[in-house]
């Protein structure tokens, strides 16, 4: 069973049970399922139903909730459960629906119409019915009455073919059938018909005398009646060797008997891929609808839509287009006057005479529209009319005067613009879809647009396949050529000469680079240069001009962006004489620019963008019009205007749909820096790298912000411009923080603060700076200067500024062990964000309030990391997202629900929206979760492998990220070892997992090593020892462990060994002792242990 989300991505259901209940909700969907029966289904497998299956099956369900989401909601009634789904929306039921189609229309006579529906059925297939509960009662007889569904349609399917004639073509797969179940008699029929039919009368005799002997000698019957009355027939040549289906010739009735429409449509000469939505949505508005037009840019790949479209229109719907399809090509026409006797020539229409059309009407001359009108009127004909767009006008007007005279016509036309005929239907064939960055090769061949590029690929380079060594660079070309399938195919066809590496690396050039089309191909179609230059030259001055105008816009733009940046003279909203608007408009007619609909609400105003294609051709232009410069400058500053007026809106209530406009505009700010310091304006980079800082905070940017800040620092030298002091430490700070690989870190944070104290500003006073004495403290390992410092802000005046001071003094108290003033502090914050509306604040302070009641108070833990995960999703804030599940995880884990906790490790793991994937360090907490989760199951040798396999990226981590994982990950082997009981791996790794949180000063992780190390202690026969680090942990973390059932365990063998007194008395020692004591004693203690080598 897989689930897909409202955009095509998978959601992992984890665990049997709960993939049996959504399977048991599922084959009712929209009606309520008894809880009983729930029940019986989830756990009648041998299992022993829990003593209280009520509970145990809500909490199943609310597990179902969170893993659905609101798009397909488990709602609960009086008796039991129900999902709130329509039928349409499940495989299951679609394939009985098209089977009961396929049926009706098998005995309306439309046999190949069943054909393709009985074909549609079969491939919703991937393996047995109901794998997950077959096994159930509740679930073996839906999976044997499908199983026998599957089986029947196969056969009925096969005995279609032989209906049309198809003999030889479904002749392997019947022998194969009747190879499987040799005892079945429809198998058995099925193959005396296709071998009759073949020519081969003797072999299918010897097919039912075999049967006859196998069914006497196994179960002592005779064949039936029907085969035996099959046998007869044979015997008396009634089905002897038929030839094969085919189209009726020139001069020839169209429909006789049955046969299928004529088909004058060109050859595909390689396979059609990744269009089968666009051919459905065709033939289902040309069954509707007279005049269709596939609009789309040049290289969309309409001519072959068309073409296959109009195959599969005339054999879904045979009788409107009875009389044959004949497909029209316009593109080599130089006058529009053309078009009527280039469709008359098409058509077999001569001096007196139509040939090809049904019963060869004589026409006399003169108009030739009139003619073609005359000659197929009363016909039933569908009319491809391939390549508009140079002949819009007159295509139009022959258009509308074949449909007005012909009722029985219909028209399919491809253009880069509409028609503009009243009743036109506009498809729009847009590219393939590209994969998402950093997807493996599975995931990548996932996209139509990847598969296009390997298959045609491979047939110039034979033996090129997508794999994970390859994956990126085929990735970056499907990307850069928006899945374009004829920039595609050119592209491919370079693999001759380049590998792909070199391939991707040089489509900046791209115009020079993909120059080696089809020499089948019309010239237009043989380089990408020649594919946009069509289109241009069919454009007017305004649409050029602006055309080459909106290449400067990376990301798209609003009207009023274009109006503001592209206008002749700013602010006056014109180009060419015209208003930007109309001209703007023209240009999406003619497929060079996309309107697309905004995703952050209805009634919102549309972006327009150009394909990357289309822009790399408009930035030439625009270099070649002497423009760029005072556009590009004009760009930057419309960017820097959006940016400066969101910065402040992002720590606001109204955050949410600011963020979601900077998003989309990501590519433009990239564009605009990229300009500033590609052109060394200094101060023009500095006020873009200020705007946009904390954005890049918030939308885990930490990468990107170092990235700039490291080439704008550059361009300003070792000072900062006047004016700009603060946008060069914001610079300073960014790059220490990101790049934290060196000892310099330290002194770069520092040197950050000077720089503001030079220029007579605080650190306290700036968003993007508030927090830089608080890494320089994290950094300098003493976390309680850290929040001394920002504790004298959270009396700050602004509002956002003293929740944020609260929440990391918070935070700084909870890394220094001092629990309750943490838990204060974070409390207080959360208050503070959400009374500012601020949810990344928010969320942000939760993640820390929830490592602090994690130890006392598991609901109240659970309870703050599903808030905090549903806000994170909301944000569509990834990697918060990502800690959120995580922590959800070991929650489980701890509990004892391994099944939820592998759940959340899943979705911890799955891309996030916008197909960002999992990079490190976040990619290495979720492996170490991960390894808890298992060694928590009992499954040590798998948790181990895990760990393991990760030690080059521990030994690579920087100085900042280092400690703490180095902690987690030796903390976490030490666990696994002290399970195994191996005490000396145990000793190794815990005394290494010390020296890296005692260096980082994590309190947190020193408590948890302290707990290891506890347990150590009593298997070398110290329990007094024991009993005290148990103690120690406490003091440490500033809160006793009340929850993990491992500690509870401990802490029962400590008091069986020492007594309730004796272990009261030296746990008490240990909490009392203080924080240098402890660090002094332990490190005495397990100096002589030996370390991991990191």
């Amino acid at each position: 069973m897989t689930v897909y989300d409202g955009a095509g991505r998978t959601v992992p259901v984890g665990g049997a049970r709960l993939r049996a209940l959504l399977v048991l909700l599922l084959l009712e969907p929209g009606r309520t399922v008894g809880a009983e029966r729930l029940i019986d289904g989830i756990w009648d497998d041998g299992a022993t139903v829990p003593a209280d299956a009520s509970n145990a099956l809500q909490a199943l369900v609310s597990r179902l909730r969170r893993t659905l989401g609101a798009g397909a909601p488990v709602l609960g009634e009086a008796t039991g459960y129900r999902l709130d789904v329509t039928r349409d929306r499940i495989d299951l039921w679609e394939f009985e629906d098209l089977v009961g189609f396929g049926r009706r229309a098998r005995s309306h006579g439309d046999l190949r119409g069943a054909v393709r529906a009985f074909d549609g059925a079969l491939a919703l297939w991937r393996g047995p019915a109901l794998a997950d509960i077959s096994a159930a009662p509740a679930g073996a007889g839906a999976a044997l009455r499908l199983a026998g569904l599957r089986r029947a349609v196969t056969e009925e399917r096969l005995a279609l073919h032989l209906d049309l004639g198809r003999h030889r073509e479904v002749l392997p797969d019947i022998e194969a059938l009747a190879v499987q179940e040799p005892l079945r008699e429809q198998p058995a029929g099925l193959l005396m018909r296709a071998l009759a039919a073949s020519g081969r009368k003797a072999e299918a005799l010897a097919v039912y005398d075999r049967l006859r002997r196998e069914l006497s000698d196994e179960l002592g019957i005779d064949p039936s009646g029907e085969l035996g009355d099959l046998h007869l027939r044979l015997l008396r040549g009634e089905l002897d060797a038929a030839g094969p289906d085919r189209p009726p010739g020139p001069g020839k009735p169209a429909l006789d008997g049955g046969a299928a429409p004529v088909l004058r449509l060109p050859p595909l000469l390689t396979s059609f891929i990744g269009r089968d939505g666009e051919v459905g949505a065709a033939v289902e508005l040309l069954s509707g609808q007279r005049l269709v037009t596939l609009t789309g840019p040049g290289g969309a790949g309409k001519t072959r839509l068309s073409i296959r479209s109009g195959a599969d229109f005339a054999e879904c719907h045979p009788g409107l287009a009875a009389d044959g399809v004949w497909f029209v090509e316009l593109a080599p026409l130089t006058e529009a006057a053309e078009i009527p006797h280039t469709v008359m020539a098409t058509l077999g229409l001569r001096e007196r005479s139509l040939i090809g059309i049904r019963g060869g009407a004589s026409v006399p001359a003169g108009d030739p529209v009139t003619r073609i009108c005359e000659a197929l009127a009363g016909q039933d004909v569908l009319i491809v009319l391939d390549n508009c767009e140079h002949v819009v006008a007159a295509a139009a007007g022959f258009a509308a005067r074949l449909l007005a005279a012909c009722p029985g016509v219909r028209i399919l036309a491809t253009s880069r613009e509409p028609l503009g005929v009243p009743g036109e239907r506009l498809l729009p064939v847009p590219s393939l879809e590209p994969p998402p960055k950093g997807a493996t090769a599975a995931q990548a061949l996932d996209c139509a647009s990847v598969r296009l590029f390997a298959e045609r690929a491979e047939a110039v380079a034979p033996g090129f396949t997508v794999h994970d060594g390859n994956v990126d660079h085929v990735v970056r070309v499907c990307r850069e050529l928006d899945g374009m399938p004829l920039a595609l195919e050119l592209a491919a066809a370079r693999l001759r000469a380049m590998p792909v590496a070199q391939l991707a690396a040089r489509l900046s050039d791209r115009f020079r680079l993909l120059t080696s089309g089809s020499r089948l191909a019309l010239p237009r179609h043989q380089t990408l240069q020649a594919v946009i230059d069509w289109s241009w030259e069919l454009l007017d001055d305004a649409e050029r001009t602006l055309l080459r105008r909106l290449a400067v816009f990376a990301g798209g733009a609003t009207l009023e962006a274009v109006e503001r940046v592209c206008a002749d003279v700013a602010g006056e909203g014109g180009v060419g004489g015209r208003d930007v608007w109309p001209v703007l408009f023209a240009l999406v007619d003619k497929s060079l620019v996309v309107a697309e609909e905004p995703q952050n609400g209805e009634g919102q105003a549309p972006r327009y963008r150009m394909l990357e294609t289309i822009r790399a051709y408009g930035a030439q232009r625009l270099a070649e019009s002497g423009e760029a410069e005072a556009l590009r400058r004009a760009h930057a500053e419309d960017v820097l205007r959006l940016w400066r007026l969101a910065d402040p809106m992002l720590r606001t209530g109204e955050q949410l749909g600011w963020l979601a406009l900077l998003r989309v505009e990501n590519d433009n700010l990239t564009a605009a820096l990229r300009w500033a310091v590609d052109r060394r304006d200094t101060a023009l980079a500095l006020d873009l790298s200020h705007a946009a800082q904390w954005y890049w905070q918030m939308t885990d940017g930490c990468s990107e912000a170092c990235r700039w800040s490291g080439e704008i620092a550059a361009l300003a030298g070792d000072r900062p411009p006047e004016g700009r002091a603060v946008a060069y430490a914001e610079c300073v700070a960014a790059i220490a923080i990101g790049d934290d690989t060196g000892a310099s870190t330290a002194a770069e944070l520092d040197r950050a603060l000077r720089i503001l104290t030079e220029a007579g500003e605080a650190a306290e006073d700036h968003p993007n700076l508030i927090l830089v004495p608080t890494c320089l403290a994290l950094v300098q390992g003493d976390p309680r200067a850290g929040m001394e410092r920002i504790a004298a802000w959270t009396g700050h005046a602004d509002p956002w500024l003293r929740a944020t001071a609260t929440s990391f003094e918070g935070m700084m108290a909870l890394q220094a062990g001092l629990a309750d003033r943490a838990l204060a502090r974070l409390t207080r914050a959360v208050e503070l964000f959400r009374r500012i509306g601020d949810r990344w604040g928010t969320a942000q302070s939760l993640t820390s309030l929830s490592e602090i009641v994690r130890f006392t108070d598991p609901a109240a833990e659970q309870a703050l990391l599903q808030e905090g995960a549903q806000i994170a999703e909301e944000m569509a804030f990834a990697d918060l997202l990502r800690m959120f599940h995580v922590r959800l995880a070991g929650a489980a884990a701890v509990r004892g629900d391994i099944e939820e906790a592998r759940g959340h490790i899943a979705t911890a793991r799955t891309p996030m929206r916008g197909g960002a994937g999992v990079e490190q360090p976040m990619r290495l907490i979720v492996d170490f979760a991960e390894a808890e989760v298992d060694r928590r199951a009992g499954e040590l040798g798998r948790a181990e492998r895990g760990l393991t396999s990760l030690l080059s990226e521990i030994r690579l981590l920087g100085i900042v990220a280092r400690p703490q994982l180095s902690a987690m990950w030796n903390w976490e082997l030490g666990r696994i070892a002290l399970d195994a009981r191996r005490w000396d791996a145990a000793r190794r790794y815990l005394a290494t997992a010390w020296d890296a949180a005692r260096d980082g000063r994590d309190a947190p992780s020193c408590g948890g090593v302290l707990d290891g190390l506890a347990e150590l202690a009593l298997t070398d026969g110290d329990p007094e020892r024991g009993a005290r680090l148990l103690g120690h942990a406490e003091a440490v973390r500033g809160l006793p462990n009340q929850v993990d059932p491992e500690v509870a365990r401990l802490r029962a063998l400590l008091c069986e060994r020492l007594g309730e007194e004796g272990f009261a008395q030296a746990y008490a020692r240990g909490a009392a002792a203080g924080t240098g004591g402890i660090t002094e004693s332990v490190d005495a203690w397990i100096a002589a242990w030996p370390r991991e080598d990191l």
